[in-house]
């Protein structure tokens, strides 16, 4: 089929649309291997055109290729540096390779090529997601608010922006941008969640609960909707035990079941926390240390979880000193949350201790903890006290530190047959 599209004396313009067709077809379907073959194909023979460079990169992209991908939109943009797409794309590619400032320059770039007409909607907000998880809130709440200028009826962009508000404490601001979000479209999880939100902000949580319900009819598979709902359900007077814990069993359950590749760990971690805080502060401690748990197995857990856990089990103390920590964990067989072909993982921790040998013993009751399966073995590789500014910084804190294993410096990197 693909052969009958065209004849050979098609020009190279008439060509292009037809590659990019058949690419993305096969793509759609799936065939990457050979989406990939046809791609490099028309990049060969087409090397000056932008739009089959940006087809390649595409390509490279959704097979984890991302140094490929890089390098594609790079040459996309040397062939046609006034393209939005590729410099869009590149920056969500440097983004994922975990270098933010290029990823910052290239959603600029973007915007700023587009200045004359509409802008890139996945550009701005990038580049405004971006900005708020770095703190930089004011400047994303620019960004979405002169989007909004070009769209006012962006259903996306107005619940960003509302949450720029919120978190700026401009509630009102908030609470009008979702509602006119919902105006738009009222099966929509995000401004229903974020509305319920920001309406506790207020002390309003009547009209909260009933928001987060709306926003779990809309979207019942979100984990955050689950894991909030969960929370405040169980925070009521005369809880619904049961619905509560299926809510909260659900969030984590649903995480779990997101293909790793498309879930952000940092989301996963505050759905983990919301859980963990909901079961912990209603003295159900088994149940919260099995979430702690399983987000320990998966690098989900976060400083908060590891803090409570630690002043329950170690108590604190007034002098305390940081050591990092590296350790290896090896089995003969990987248990079920491990890649089916590991036989290990290396891993690092931030340890808070009066000694070497009370980090080790920590850092040892951490793993134990989180993988509690007779087959796995641990071995502590290094241990070395932290930074003389880290050291000064704790031993003259006002108050006394919990002891233990504080938080997770790297990932896991697992090693295989």
């Amino acid at each position: 089929m693909l052969r009958s599209s065209w004849e050979p004396e098609l020009s190279e313009d008439d060509r292009v649309p037809l590659y990019c067709m058949w690419i993305r077809g096969l793509c759609d379907t799936g065939d990457l291997e050979h989406a990939l073959v046809l791609a490099l194909r028309a990049a060969d023979e087409l090397p000056g055109k932008a739009d089959v460079l940006i087809a390649l990169g595409n390509v490279f992209d959704l097979k984890g290729r991302l140094e490929d991908a890089r390098d594609a939109f790079s040459q996309a943009i040397e062939v046609e540096p006034s393209g939005a797409l590729q410099h869009y794309n590149l920056g969500a590619v440097l983004e994922r390779l975990c270098d933010e400032p290029g990823a910052e320059e290239c959603y600029r770039e973007a915007l700023d090529v587009d200045e004359g007409g509409p802008t890139l909607p996945e550009a701005n907000a990038a580049l405004g997601a971006l900005l708020r998880r770095t703190g930089r809130v004011e400047e994303a709440e620019e960004i979405y608010d002169a989007y909004l200028d070009e769209d006012p009826l962006s259903v996306e962009m107005l619940v960003e922006h509302g949450i720029c508000l919120s978190d700026l404490d401009e509630f009102e601001g908030a609470v009008d941008r979702f509602r006119t979000a919902l105006s738009l479209d009222g099966d929509h999880g995000g401004a229903w969640y974020n509305l319920a939100i920001t309406q506790y902000r207020l002390g309003q949580p009547d009209e909260a609960f009933t928001s987060m319900q709306r926003a779990y009819e809309a979207d019942p598979r979100s984990p955050l909707t689950l894991a909030v709902l969960g929370a405040w359900t169980l925070g009521q007077a005369e809880p619904d035990l049961d619905k509560a814990l299926g809510l909260l069993y659900g969030a984590i359950d649903r995480l779990a079941a997101i293909d790793a590749a498309h879930l952000s760990s940092s989301y996963a971690s505050l759905v983990c926390e919301e859980v963990f805080d909901s079961l912990w502060s209603r003295a159900r401690l088994a149940e919260a240390r099995e979430v702690a748990r399983v987000a320990g197995q998966r690098d989900w857990i976060t400083a908060h979880m590891l803090e409570t856990l630690n002043e329950a089990d170690h108590g604190r103390a007034s002098a305390v000193t940081t050591f990092t920590v590296t350790a290896r964990a090896e089995a003969p067989q990987a248990p079920e949350h491990w890649p089916s072909d590991a036989q290990g993982y290396t891993t690092g921790f931030t340890v808070l201790a009066t000694d070497e040998d009370e980090a080790r013993a920590y850092s040892l009751e951490y793993l134990r903890s989180i993988e509690p399966f007779p087959q796995v073995h641990f071995q502590i590789e290094n241990i070395r006290a932290g930074c003389p500014e880290d050291v000064q910084r704790l031993q003259t804190s006002p108050q006394p530190r919990a002891r233990g294993v504080v938080s997770v410096l790297s990932g896991r990197a697992y090693f295989r047959n």
